[in-house]
């Protein structure tokens, strides 16, 4: 009859179907389910069984049901987590997913003490995550003996350390404070949350620097390097760093200079310009340093394809890029260079 009322037939159906449902739907769409009425609510837990890949994004409205699920995290075998949230604080049970392979997490908080449990993780990503302190970070890192990719943007909730407990490279492991990531391949970090040494066989390296510290190890495996330095001081440290990547190809330096910097001539050659990079990338401030910089590894770098200068970075006004002009009639050891300004 046309006045019956709207039979629920699918709330009718065995859970191992309703399941099966759910595991196909977004998981967005499936979590907010659990509030439809009781008999749904354990639903969204069961289906996650048969659901490898997770892509969350958690808000004040429904965490306290995801925080729910957390608390069980051991029962799931879910192998790809991916949490973005509002800066929620989320419970330490994250890291103990023994069946993970890749965990990413964005603007999360956790505040209590953390234990790990994921064997089998190959990619960690934090984004603006909030760890209680470094003491947690590292008991992250311990825990993850085969990590391949790793992302370090974390800050720490208690206060830093006074200006003469800061962590150095050489005390870094001397103390055994970091665990060498023996397997990893790719690392985008902050020097200040994980020491060089740490991470000394990447291939792939992604690193930011707000003030230089010597005692970098050799990166052996090292082949494409993007430097960021802020308050940058002098081309020495770059230098220095360079002759610690003895098979680096790809180089793209990002930096911010507070004054005009000399340029001293090196009088060596570190043996990845002279031998191995084929790509070089710099920014231009404006300072004739950079200029001498670039003159010096098109005029060192024999296998070099690439030469390219940036005029921007930051918040920094684009320089004009008149005096580079000079570098299209700088000698090239290599005669396949190609030299791109703008």
């Amino acid at each position: 009859m046309e006045n019956s009322p709207p039979v629920d037939r699918i709330s009718h159906l065995p859970d191992d179907i309703l399941c099966i449902i759910l595991s196909f739907l977004p998981t967005k769409f499936a979590f907010t389910t659990t509030v439809l009425s009781k008999r749904w609510k354990p639903l969204f837990t069961l289906s996650t069984q048969l659901i490898k890949t997770l892509h969350l994004s958690c808000h004040s409205t429904n965490w306290q049901l995801f925080d729910r699920w957390i608390r069980n995290a051991k029962c799931h075998p879910v192998e790809n987590l991916q949490i973005i949230s509002s800066a929620c604080v989320i419970r330490p049970s994250i890291f103990r997913f023994p069946t993970l392979v890749v965990l990413k997490l964005k603007r999360l908080k956790v505040v209590d003490d953390i234990s790990v449990d994921l064997p089998l993780l190959k990619t960690l990503h934090l984004d603006k995550v909030r760890l209680k302190n470094k003491q947690n970070f590292n008991k992250l890192l311990h825990g993850c003996p085969i990590l391949e990719d790793l992302i370090a943007n974390i800050y720490y909730i208690e206060p830093a350390p006074q200006p003469e407990e800061v962590f150095t490279l050489s005390t870094a492991t001397a103390t055994g404070e970091f665990k060498i990531l023996s397997k990893l391949i790719r690392a985008k970090i902050n020097v200040c949350d994980v020491p060089f040494r740490a991470i000394h066989n990447v291939e792939f390296l992604s690193l930011t620097i707000n003030f230089y510290n010597r005692g970098s190890p050799i990166f052996r495996d090292l082949i494409n390097l993007q430097l960021s330095m802020f308050y940058f001081h002098h081309w020495d440290h770059v230098m220095e760093v360079l002759q610690h990547c003895p098979k680096l190809q790809i180089l793209l330096i990002l930096k911010l200079s507070e004054d005009k910097i000399n340029w001293k001539y090196p009088n060596f050659v570190p043996e990845c310009i002279s031998s191995h990079l084929i790509s070089c990338t710099i920014n231009y401030e404006g300072l004739e340093d950079e200029l001498q910089f670039a003159k010096y590894i098109l005029q060192n770098a024999r296998l070099l394809g690439v030469m390219q200068i940036t005029g921007t970075f930051l918040f920094k006004q684009k320089p004009s890029l008149q005096p580079l002009q000079e570098l299209y009639s700088c000698p090239r050891i290599s005669s396949e260079c190609k030299l791109s300004i703008g």
